[in-house]
């Protein structure tokens, strides 16, 4: 009998299997230990979209827990030029109090100390006066705090900072043992410190989540699919780590589409192009359509040349193109300098150290090569 579908793609939702990651969760349980017996060291964990920071910062509750520890998740939403950093703590110290187990009684008394915000400096005052009242509440010799998507503060990019400055004060500091682990975008944390300089000099512990490696993307990969009735074929789990390159995301969703298309428990090359294309227009709902909007007409005409080249392609290689063979076209080639550096500020394209331009995604080139001109 074949069971129903094991992938997880769903925002959010853990995985079936957690693979890999070992070394990123060694490094957590390192800084755990050195923050019951010393001074917390605050952790940054910076990923892409669907790199998987959700999944890991769930996956450091649970050792927290394991060892003893409350642990808070902490899901933060997006704000906008209309809220006010006030929101933000307030929103944080919410989260915070229903995700502590065993604090229920207190709960009003804690939200209550927010009943009367008004400023900046307010606002301070009262999230030390809410983590020292909270501190008190948990009995415990160690609390962690997981901050996730901190990149949508950014709007009321201040609230990093009041952040910095109740943990760096005195009273935090000698009264509780809090260790928060926040994550964020790489381009969202470097706004962060680009606003704030002391933010970059307080949080000075990161980790990166990179893409999984190919054998960890077999394992977890075969591991969902034990018990379930349902084989990959062999060049089917070969493409999949070609063309997502270990994205935990992509993973998930290209197996997913991969599991609803098995015929009697198999699933066979023959269904790999229209469930790649059926996965592409879902990851462009999500967010490769948000990520292609970012660009300018005339850079999107290069990015569907990166697209099909499906390589690195130098400044002097696009002029040419522009004016000779299948792509020449009117088109402002003393500005494709400029043009290229901009996808790259906008993150959407890499530089190689040939000074090649390429798209690091390659289901985003995908995508634009099929879809990008509908």
């Amino acid at each position: 009998m074949i069971s129903s579908n094991p992938f997880t793609p769903q925002s959010g939702w853990e995985p079936k299997i957690f693979g890999g990651r070992n070394p990123e969760l060694e490094i957590f349980k390192s800084n755990l230990d050195d923050a019951v017996s010393a001074r917390p060291s605050h952790l940054v964990v910076l990923g892409e979209w669907g790199a998987g920071k959700t999944s890991l910062l769930k996956q450091f509750r649970r050792i927290s827990q394991e060892n003893g520890f409350p642990a808070a998740f902490c899901a933060i939403s997006r704000f906008t030029e209309k809220n006010k950093a006030l929101d933000a703590i307030h929103l944080i110290a919410e989260e915070m109090v229903m995700g502590f187990p065993k604090i229920d009684a207190v709960q009003k008394d804690l939200l209550d100390l927010f009943a009367k915000r008004k400023s900046l400096s307010n606002a301070q005052v009262q999230f030390t006066k809410f983590l020292r009242e909270l501190w008190k509440a948990l009995d415990t010799k160690l609390a962690v705090v997981l901050l996730d998507d901190t990149q949508n503060l950014m709007e009321v990019s201040n609230t990093i900072d009041i952040l910095r400055a109740v943990l760096s004060s005195d009273d935090i500091i000698k009264e509780t043992r809090f260790l928060f682990v926040l994550s964020s975008t790489p381009m969202g944390w470097a706004a962060f410190i680009d606003k704030h300089d002391p933010v970059g000099r307080f949080f000075r512990k990161r980790l990166s989540v990179e893409n999984l490696k190919e054998p960890e993307v077999m394992g977890t990969i075969d591991k969902t699919l034990k018990g379930t009735g349902v084989v990959f074929d062999e060049a089917i789990r070969k493409n999949i780590f070609e063309y997502t390159l270990g994205h935990p995301y992509e993973v998930q969703l290209l197996a997913s589409h991969l599991y609803d298309s098995q015929i009697e428990g198999n699933v066979k090359p023959r269904a790999w192009d229209s469930v790649l294309s059926s996965t592409l227009k879902e990851l462009g709902r999500d967010y490769f359509e948000y990520l292609l909007s970012k660009a300018s007409d005339r850079e999107k005409d290069l990015l569907k040349i990166l697209a099909e080249e499906k390589k690195p392609v130098t400044i002097k290689d696009f002029t040419t193109m522009m004016i000779v063979g299948k792509r020449a076209k009117k088109f402002p080639i003393a500005n494709i300098k400029n043009f290229l550096y901009r996808l790259e500020e906008k993150g959407l394209v890499k530089r190689s150290d040939g000074a090649g331009f390429y798209i690091q995604d390659l289901m985003f080139a995908e995508f634009i090569a099929r879809f990008a001109s509908e």
